[in-house]
């Protein structure tokens, strides 16, 4: 989340938003030199045998496994994937009167619209859990920057300044008009740091620190866009915050740009993305097991005591807080749901024995 302080130096508290742009680039960079500047290596795979078979090629590879016996099998229908994620764009196979050249042309243009992956040849074949692409990624984080520190630009001071008037509100949001509480205010962002930098561990301790990185981007992804998402709504509505209804804030707070910014919040909305898009990221990594339901409930809870909290500080009305809390597990199911994964399971039909062939970009 990009946050400033309401008081003279806007920009004194740390920019989040540049911390994790940089991650992306640093993620990209070492991508670039374990991948890219040198060749592939062959991958190995098991024979229906049990024996061990290497597959090499420039680029895409397929490993197979069958618990099939070692005779050879005519009605095996294994789906030939070269690469996993389906958002490549291949040819069909030609007739045999189709002329070299428009089969050459076919192949480059489906070459030229292939989407370039910034991790092409991940080192283990079951992770990361997102596949990144530079011309998705970069421009959705750029896209989040931009509109995540609109609000850091406003300077219009709420229409009511320096007080207003509480019959102005229902009567749900009436009952905290006039809160203030700066002790709550650190809460609530030691809660949502807290959470972004315990999403981070638990990716690193799960995958490493590379496959982690990759992962945490999507993660990032889904805060900026909450981020950004939320900026939009606040300067569109221009709602005051409940401090502006009542006289305990101080005078320098009420005749601030950010007393009205209420509407929703966006510490709610990011927390509760990245409880929700660690939750997606676990469960892809861990499809079997109960770990992702114990970290959505976890998530969900300091996501939930993040929200509150910017209730009781006196920043966000309660209506405030239930539409970030809205926007980000929106968000936070949507954006790692648009990032396929690099490896997919696909069955083996066969007369013998089934079994399952792993295919993904090795």
């Amino acid at each position: 989340m990009c946050i400033y302080n309401s008081s003279k130096r806007r920009f004194s508290q740390l920019n989040v938003c540049g911390v994790l742009a940089l991650a992306l680039v640093a993620d990209v960079v070492v991508s670039s030199t374990n991948a890219w500047g040198q060749a592939l290596p062959p991958t190995q795979g098991m024979s229906a045998d049990g024996a061990a078979r290497t597959t090499s090629g420039p680029s895409n590879t397929r490993t197979e496994s069958s618990n099939a016996p070692p005779t050879a099998d005519p009605v095996n229908t294994t789906t030939d994937v070269g690469r996993a994620d389906s958002t490549e764009p291949l040819i069909a196979e030609p007739s045999a009167t189709a002329s070299r050249v428009n089969v050459q042309k076919a192949e480059q243009m489906a070459q030229a619209a292939a989407l370039t992956p910034i991790r092409p040849s991940p080192l283990n074949p079951l992770q990361p859990a997102f596949q990144l692409y530079a011309e998705v990624d970069l421009p959705v984080l750029g896209l989040g920057l931009v509109l995540g520190t609109a609000r850091l630009f406003r300077s219009q001071k709420a229409y009511c300044a320096p007080q207003c008037d509480p019959k102005e509100l229902n009567a749900f949001d009436r009952s905290t008009a006039g809160f203030w509480s700066p002790s709550w205010s650190l809460a609530s962002d030691l809660g949502m740091y807290g959470l972004a930098a315990a999403s981070a561990a638990l990716l690193i301790a799960d995958e490493g620190a590379l496959d982690a990185l990759n992962d945490s981007v999507v993660i990032a992804e889904s805060a900026l866009t909450a981020t950004a998402l939320s900026s939009v709504l606040t300067l569109a509505a221009g709602r005051p915050r409940p401090f502006m209804y009542g006289e305990k804030a101080p005078l320098s707070a009420r005749e601030s740009a950010d007393a009205g910014l209420s509407f929703v919040s966006s510490h709610a909305s990011v927390s509760f993305a990245i409880a929700t898009s660690t939750f997606i990221a676990s469960r892809r990594l861990h499809p079997t097991s109960r770990v992702p339901i114990l970290i959505v409930g976890t998530g969900a809870a300091v996501a939930t005591f993040v929200a509150s909290a910017r209730v009781m500080a006196g920043k966000h009305f309660i209506t405030d807080s239930i539409g970030g809390s809205i926007v980000g597990t929106a968000v936070g199911v949507l954006v790692p749901s648009l990032h396929g994964s690099p490896v997919k399971v696909i069955p083996v039909v066969s007369t013998s024995q089934p079994g399952i062939s792993i295919a993904g970009m090795f």
